[in-house]
């Protein structure tokens, strides 16, 4: 019986006018022991199958079609409900995995700047400018001390889309005291 972690690729598909549109949300590869790093992908289409075929780099014309070209009058609506749907499935990510958001689109200078714009108000998200990228880490992060003394739970919360800095950070997850610490008193274990 194997006791590590699976973390299974997620995705959304949702609608903003004629178009299709998904994001895909995919674990990429582990950036520290047992942390992983989850890579983002969101594309608008005519067809989920279309959509799969370029996330998945095919070679055939459906996944060349949204490489090559731009189309669609949705605009920044899109981008903004492709983000929105980014800030609800985050919370499928295991406490101290990293999200990672690149701009790799035809326009990444266009792309940079549109995210850039829903990131201002939210300074939980790092800020890449050279590599161009977005990161998140899901709390508690990898190197908080809480996690030598305790078990930590995540937990996804009320307002999907609430800021993780300040007081939040503690309501997005559990943690209960691990079994050497269950013999200590809870004003010790608040000190510790």
């Amino acid at each position: 019986m194997s006791y590590r972690v699976c973390r299974k690729f997620t995705g959304s598909l949702f609608r903003v006018g004629d178009h299709l549109c998904k994001v895909f949300l995919e674990p990429m590869e582990e950036y520290r022991p047992g942390f992983y790093r989850w890579n983002v992908g969101f594309a608008i289409g005519k067809s989920r199958r279309q959509l799969n075929d370029w996330y998945r780099r095919k070679k055939n014309r459906r996944a060349r079609t949204l490489n090559q070209v731009m189309r669609g009058k949705a605009g920044l609506t899109a981008i903004s409900k492709g983000n929105d749907e980014v800030l609800k499935l985050r919370w499928n990510l295991h406490p101290g995995d990293h999200l990672a958001i690149d701009c790799t689109s035809r326009y990444p200078e266009k792309q940079f700047r549109a995210f850039k714009r829903w990131c201002k108000n939210r300074p939980e998200w790092i800020i890449d400018e050279d590599r161009k990228e977005f990161t998140w880490y899901r709390p508690p992060y990898p190197v908080d001390p809480l996690r030598l003394k305790y078990k930590i739970t995540g937990v996804t919360p009320d307002d999907p889309m609430i800021c993780t800095t300040g007081r939040n950070y503690f309501k997005t997850f559990y943690f209960q005291p691990l079994t050497l610490y269950i013999l200590l008193s809870n004003g010790k274990i608040v000190n510790q």
